[in-house]
């Protein structure tokens, strides 16, 4: 297959891909799970009438004095109606009579004994919140696709929902390969590399709602990698490999993938760092090939995996978002390829960092996200705007 570009890499990929199945949860498992149809409000809110302030019930707004018969505290009903010259004491929340005229503020009034009297005006109605004020019963109160966030799930608690149907929780399998990746904190050895996709992906993969499985690293040899690769594919959704898909002798994915009978989507892409990519599918089972290098496993990442996990875990929105952002120094790249480069912010503007070569990646530290100069363009002046994609909003819902 030919290398093709970003943005019909990207729209292969989520062609490629649907949201797994569905199913109903109580309100309380629901928390960052993403809703899979819309959520309608059972009941009215307040489902009483209730008084919005500290404050006391009134009979009539035709008077100057009334007589205090008692109180309602929060969450009490008030079911008697009142006299003209009657007034409840309510708190906030308390109940009000179906017939009170309006709620006056405590510190609005003057009272003695079981009398009182205002200190100033009262407008009809003022300070009771009618039933169904802030929700009718049927009211719409979340679309299909949007993630419970702790606002959201607080929000549906709120509103007395004790049920929602949510997307069922992404499985995505990965296998690490390469004998020559340490496990962190292991002693160093000369000629070997940290293994850091574990810790890249996990935390990314579980706040996005995924349930993880990591297998290896294991050895680069066909029958490991074919049979980590079926073993993975029978229990999960989507299934990611890191490295062994480049051009070198033991990258054994590509054939692999053939005799397995998964066909291809892509094979390669016009991006710098992290060209090797391959995707591919298998019925419903979709299969990544990233590469090895970090750098470029990252870029991998941030481009396209997340987009398409985001799709099959039903997010609404799930492509990358681009801003335009000032240059504070001048880009380089090379025309026919889109080159990511690495930024971090400074004030308004985006700087690029000095390090930009594939096989590095401590420079990531220093990183915010990355500035894309697309197929047609091979530099950037000081001063320019360029599309940049910032690494804190790869969790969020845009």
């Amino acid at each position: 297959m030919t290398p093709v570009s970003f943005p019909d890499a990207l729209r292969l990929l989520l062609d490629s891909v649907a949201p797994v199945g569905v199913e109903k949860v109580a309100v309380t498992a629901a928390l960052n799970r993403v809703v899979a149809e819309p959520v309608v409000s059972s009941q009215a809110l307040p489902n009483s009438r209730r008084s919005a302030v500290d404050g006391f019930a009134l009979g009539s707004l035709e008077r100057r004095q009334w007589r205090i018969i008692g109180q309602r505290a929060a969450g009490e009903l008030a079911l008697e109606p009142l006299r003209d010259e009657e007034a409840l004491a309510v708190m906030t929340g308390g109940g009000v009579p179906e017939n009170a005229k309006a709620v006056v503020r405590v510190e609005e009034t003057r009272q003695f004994a079981n009398s009182l009297w205002l200190s100033s005006e009262v407008v009809a109605c003022d300070n009771i919140n009618e039933i169904g004020s802030e929700l009718f019963c049927g009211q719409d109160l979340l679309s299909r696709g949007h993630r419970l966030d702790p606002v959201r799930y607080s929000a549906l608690c709120y509103a007395g929902i004790r049920e929602v149907a949510v997307y069922q929780p992404l499985r995505v399998g990965i296998m690490l390969s390469g004998p020559e990746l340490l496990a962190p904190g292991a002693a160093p050895r000369p000629g070997a590399s940290y293994e850091c996709h574990r810790a890249l992906l996990q935390p990314i993969l579980e706040q996005l709602g995924c349930r993880c499985t990591f297998v290896g690293p294991v050895s680069d040899e066909p029958t490991i990698v074919r049979d980590t690769v079926e073993h993975l594919a029978a229990d999960h959704d989507l299934v990611i490999t890191s490295g062994g898909v480049s051009m070198g002798k033991y990258d054994y994915v590509r054939p692999l993938l053939h005799q397995q009978d998964f066909e291809l989507v892509l094979d390669r892409t016009k991006i710098k760092p992290g060209s090797p990519l391959l995707a591919a599918r298998r019925g419903n089972k979709l299969f990544l090939g990233m590469p090895g290098y970090p750098a470029a496993f990252l870029v991998n990442l941030f481009l396209y995996l997340a987009p398409v996990v985001k799709r099959m875990s039903g997010w609404s929105r799930y492509a990358p978002t681009w801003r335009e952002v000032v240059l504070s120094q001048p880009l380089k790249g090379r025309a026919g390829r889109s080159d990511m480069i690495r930024v971090r912010r400074c004030a308004e503007q985006a700087e690029p960092l000095a390090d930009q070569l594939t096989s590095h990646y401590a420079g990531f530290l220093a990183a915010d996200g990355l500035a894309w100069l697309d197929e047609t363009r091979s530099h950037a002046v000081a001063g320019e705007s360029v599309a940049v994609c910032w690494f804190d909003g790869i969790l969020e819902e845009h």
